[in-house]
């Protein structure tokens, strides 16, 4: 089962030449990455878009130069590009990825604090294009989107943007807004294991499955531990003991539940329970 859907975050490098070269990316139908790619569509900005960015970065570094007397490094990054991307059998509309990536940004927005000035520029500076990809076969991920933000608003760096707390802030959004959108839930997905991820080599993968079931097992002993405790502390009435271990108890098995259990493992759990019912 899946924590949340899948959100990549990186820095656009290079400064205005950086971004240029992810605007002819996105496009780009003959690139080698593009081999499993149906579709290729704008849903946010276009190339002036991106002239934008580029633009807004270029001015703050000539200013930085200009009237910075501290020092300090040249700012190099205008723009941060996240990869909203969900799992090949899921085909959202463009109209609905639009309406996806626009929850997404709000919520940024709201996370830079910006003003009612900051936010006209900010909104002007979003770029997003769909890569529809091929459904079937082992290769390839499924479709996503790229969003690229800039990130010189004003006389500011959105330095939020590159921050942990801004893709977890994603990951939460783009979560509700597939659900709300689409009708999709990541909760309900559980991979299959065809798809193993075309950075996992056979044996990678393997060594993943052995140590997902090792896991299960030590929350499945520790269950098992924290029952017989609590076993204990019934028969010697020892309420507080038996209320502690409730609580452990009921925190194990709800990490479990996040779990992909077998059906030998549910049934361990289903003895378990059964002991204290």
């Amino acid at each position: 089962m899946l924590k949340n859907w899948t959100v990549t975050t990186q820095a656009v490098r290079m400064s205005s030449d950086g971004v240029m070269i992810r605007e002819r990316y996105l496009l780009n139908e003959k690139h080698v990455n593009h081999k499993y790619t149906e579709g290729l569509i704008s849903i946010f900005g276009c190339a002036a878009t991106s002239n934008r960015i580029a633009l807004a970065g270029e001015n703050f570094r000539l200013n930085q130069q200009l009237y910075n007397r501290q020092g300090g490094r040249p700012l190099s990054s205008y723009a941060m590009e996240y990869c909203l991307t969900l799992p090949k059998g899921y085909r959202p509309t463009p109209q609905q990825w639009q309406s996806i990536i626009k929850d997404c940004c709000i919520a940024l927005a709201k996370l830079c604090k910006l003003n009612k000035i900051e936010f006209a520029q900010y909104k002007q500076q979003i770029r997003a294009v769909l890569h529809q990809q091929e459904q079937t076969g082992i290769k390839g991920s499924g479709d996503h989107v790229h969003l690229v933000i800039g990130k010189v608003v004003g006389k500011r760096v959105l330095k939020e943007l590159q921050q942990k707390k801004a893709t977890k802030l994603i990951k939460q959004s783009f979560n509700l807004s597939t659900l709300k959108h689409v009708g999709i839930d990541y909760n309900s997905y559980v991979p299959t294991e065809i798809e193993k991820g075309r950075r996992l080599s056979t044996w990678q993968y393997q060594h993943q499955k052995a140590t997902e079931v090792l896991e299960i097992e030590k929350l499945i002993k520790k269950m098992q531990l924290q029952c017989d405790k609590w076993l204990i502390a019934q028969n010697e009435q020892n309420e507080r003991q038996k209320t502690r271990q409730e609580n452990r108890l009921l925190k194990t098995y709800e990490d479990l539940k996040s779990l992909n259990l077998s059906v030998q493992q549910k049934e361990k759990i289903n003895k378990i329970q059964n002991k204290i019912k």
